[in-house]
């Protein structure tokens, strides 16, 4: 008789008994069951992260969409999307988009003009389905008395959407410091910009400053006073091109707009805008304007004998860069027969003689002119976010907040109008001139109240009280866009301010009235933030 493990040896090909296999079956069961919850609940938990994602991708697209239009603009959208919407790609929304009621910012039931709130449904991302409800609040631009009535508001702590106990209004409420925004520069964004504007270019500034160091008789006392100062007479080419060209070895001397002053004994600029009638016609027949932009610049400096000798200049004749009788194309008449003319601009800070803007309107035809100042920033690659852009500090030409404000409290224009059949009923301004690039308040180069007109502004010479003329008025532009939703006039303003909230709710939420527990991403802010 031979044992069965006897048995198993002589039987190569003998398994294990029944017994052994239920205790294995038995140890793998314990073990591979915890770690199977383990899988289904890291898969779940990676499809709520997918979700999450994907819901959080179709918030920033709507953000950035909405950063692009004016409340007019957006409301048409939503309103009318067979006429076009662009807020995003409309593709995308199986639902469609609809209009709710502007919310009710008081117990009494009172609506807020200016606040709206949107919905889409079935937004489609990447895959998955979410339905989105969109708060546009434009209050805060329009009506600074509104916030001494909700002076309270700030001093209570609110949650998503609960009202102030008191007034009854939205936590969203938001605190400005006037009727419009402060935004940091203006931004000649999708205007007709071949037609009636003149956005003046860092390539155009730079072109001009070179010209002026091509001059033969200033390089020549300049090139003196280098050799004076101990430069080798084999240097004195690279000390000169050192002053004017960045990425020469001595660089550290560059001289751009921001140090020019303390370079140049004298600089001044004049912008001139000459609209005459043109051979074109519109559609319905009639003259359309022709308009030129010339800038001519004049920078002094000392020659050899210390007598101080200005250098014109009209741009840059080597580089092709002539600005001179610059033509911006041909305008149509809006549909009250007025010219659009849009006006974007570096200010010449530190120069010795106020900026001067002549506009010379020969046309015939009323004006609506936009005049804004612009602020230089060289954007890079944030290398902390990758995506993102911001100014580059190192570039000898970036003014900071602080120095700019400085800059702004001595800087002054002139704007000249000449045009005969001049109508204050039936002229437009809209110009940021009154108001410090970076949010201070100013009038005639030192704080002051008074945003009704700029004091440098005059008509044919002399200064008139345009402060009852149909649409005047002083902000600051964070962008400019014709309107979408109807046939806009060439190159028609609108301001973009407003606040704006985006929230993203799992599919179906938005038939339930948008319920909070549906809510899986939300994120606000305004135009410039």
């Amino acid at each position: 008789m031979t044992t069965a493990a006897e048995s198993r040896k002589l039987n190569k090909d003998a398994g294990f008994s029944l017994l052994e296999l239920l205790i294995a079956v038995v140890i793998l069961s314990i073990i591979v069951i915890p770690l199977l919850n383990l899988f289904l609940s890291s898969n779940r938990l990676n499809i709520k992260s997918r979700q999450t994602l994907r819901a959080t991708t179709a918030a920033q697209d709507i953000m950035e969409g909405l950063k692009a239009y004016d409340i007019n603009e957006i409301k048409e959208q939503f309103d009318k999307p067979a006429n076009g919407f662009y807020v995003i790609d409309s593709r995308m929304i199986k639902g469609g988009v609809a209009e709710e009621p502007t919310l009710e910012v008081d117990g009494a039931g009172n609506a807020a003009p200016g606040l709206y709130v949107f919905s889409m449904k079935e937004l489609n991302m990447q895959g998955s389905k979410f339905d989105a409800k969109i708060v546009v609040d434009a209050r805060g631009y329009m009506d600074p008395a509104r916030f001494a009535s909700h002076s309270h508001i700030y001093e209570q702590t609110f949650f998503d959407g609960e009202k102030c106990t008191m007034c009854g209004a939205f936590k969203n409420i938001r605190k400005h410091d006037g009727i419009f925004n402060d935004a940091a520069l203006a931004d000649a964004r999708s205007i007709d910009k071949e037609n009636g504007t003149f956005a003046e270019s860092t390539k155009i500034r730079r072109a001009v400053l070179d010209s002026v160091f091509k001059d033969t008789n200033m390089k020549s006392a300049v090139k003196a006073k280098l050799k004076a100062s101990g430069v080798a007479d084999a240097d004195l080419d690279d000390a000169y091109e050192s002053l004017w060209k960045k990425n020469t070895p001595l660089s550290a001397n560059y001289v751009c707009y921001k140090n020019a002053p303390a370079f140049f004994d004298q600089i001044s600029r004049e912008i001139i805008v000459d609209l005459s009638v043109s051979g074109e016609v519109d559609e319905n027949g009639d003259p359309k304007a022709d308009m030129a932009v010339t800038q001519k610049y004049m920078f002094h400096y000392k020659d050899i004998n210390g007598i101080n000798v200005p250098v014109p200049t009209y741009g840059d004749i080597d580089d092709g860069i002539v600005v001179n009788k610059m033509p911006r194309g041909s305008i149509a008449r809006t549909k009250d027969g007025k010219l659009n003319v849009n006006i974007f601009y570096y200010p010449l800070y530190g120069a010795s003689a106020p900026d001067k803007i002549i506009i010379n309107n020969d046309s015939g035809l009323d004006l609506n002119l936009l005049i804004a100042k612009q602020r230089y920033e060289k954007l890079i690659d944030d290398p902390a976010n990758p995506g993102q852009k911001i100014p580059d500090l190192s570039d000898p030409e970036y003014l900071s907040d602080p120095q700019l404000l400085s800059a702004e409290q001595f800087y002054h224009v002139d704007v000249e109008v000449n045009e005969p059949h001049f109508d204050k009923d039936k002229f437009i301004l809209k110009t940021n001139l009154g108001l410090n690039l970076v949010g201070e308040k100013y009038l005639a180069g030192a704080p002051g109240t008074n945003l009704e007109l700029p004091a440098q502004f005059t008509v044919n010479g002399t200064h008139m009280d345009l402060s009852g003329t149909s649409g005047m008025n002083i902000f600051t532009l964070d962008g400019v866009r014709s309107p979408m939703g109807k046939d806009p006039d060439p190159g028609e303003i609108t301001e973009l301010i407003y606040d704006v909230e985006v929230s993203v709710y799992e599919e179906g939420a938005a038939a339930s009235g948008f319920p909070l527990d549906k809510r899986m991403v939300v994120i606000g802010g305004s135009t410039t933030n």
